[in-house]
């Protein structure tokens, strides 16, 4: 599979199935797009037939010479032989399999307040909104999404939390009860939890810092 675009000057050709970018001038770029609808994805490195050659010939001729054509064919076939180009999907058979796995999920991150205290009109998140309303999560609702997390976690022992936000010290309360009901999951269904916390700092004081010191694994500062 052959994804191409323009950006920035810059002509890019990606071989979406080897993984292989290649920044190409103009007229390789035109020959690639000629013959993607006409050469398939190789299993193995074989030459350009010539009607492939031709049809680049025929859409290409009015707008480049037949040496340049030449040349730019005979650096697309050193491409396909080192398997940069028009490779085969090697994983396609696997698809079927991958899709029959049971889901397991790790990690969790719980926007335990969709609110902030400094409401930037210039954030990502919109002032802490994200396009909603400004809204605190509950005890409940944080419970069943570290009650999913277990349940969905398989044979997995360390799942991850991360309380972010808006601003999730708005909603410190409700952290400290969702870090103590996790804490007492971990032996009866064999899990040990890493939170963290991810904070603009303005909220934090002694209390917070020494409870964070004893049960955040990390606490990341967005700084501005």
């Amino acid at each position: 599979m052959i994804h191409q675009y323009i950006n920035n000057g810059y002509y890019i050709v990606l071989d979406v199935n080897s993984g292989s970018v290649h920044s190409t001038d103009a007229l390789l770029y035109d020959v690639v797009e000629a013959l993607a609808p006409n050469v398939p994805d190789m299993e193995h490195p074989a030459p350009l037939t010539e009607d492939q050659k031709s049809c680049v010939f025929n859409t290409l001729s009015s707008r480049y010479t037949e040496e340049d054509l030449l040349d730019a064919l005979s650096d697309v076939q050193e491409l396909i032989d080192a398997e940069e180009l028009f490779t085969a999907d090697i994983y396609k058979d696997y698809v079927a399999d991958f899709k029959k796995r049971q889901t397991v999920v790790k990690a969790l991150c719980l926007h335990i307040a969709h609110d902030c205290n400094l409401a930037c009109r210039y954030c990502f998140a919109e002032e802490g909104e994200y396009h909603g309303r400004r809204a605190l999560m509950s005890f409940e609702v944080g419970k069943k999404a570290l009650d999913f997390l277990i349940a969905n976690s398989g044979n997995r022992i360390n799942l991850e939390v991360d309380f972010f936000g808006g601003e999730p010290l708005m909603n410190w309360n409700v952290v400290k009860e969702l870090v103590e009901y996790g804490r007492s999951q971990e032996k009866e269904h064999n899990k040990k939890f890493r939170f963290t916390l991810t904070t603009n700092g303005v909220l934090l004081n002694d209390e917070i810092m020494d409870f964070c010191n004893k049960e955040m694994s990390n606490v990341v500062l967005s700084l501005d």
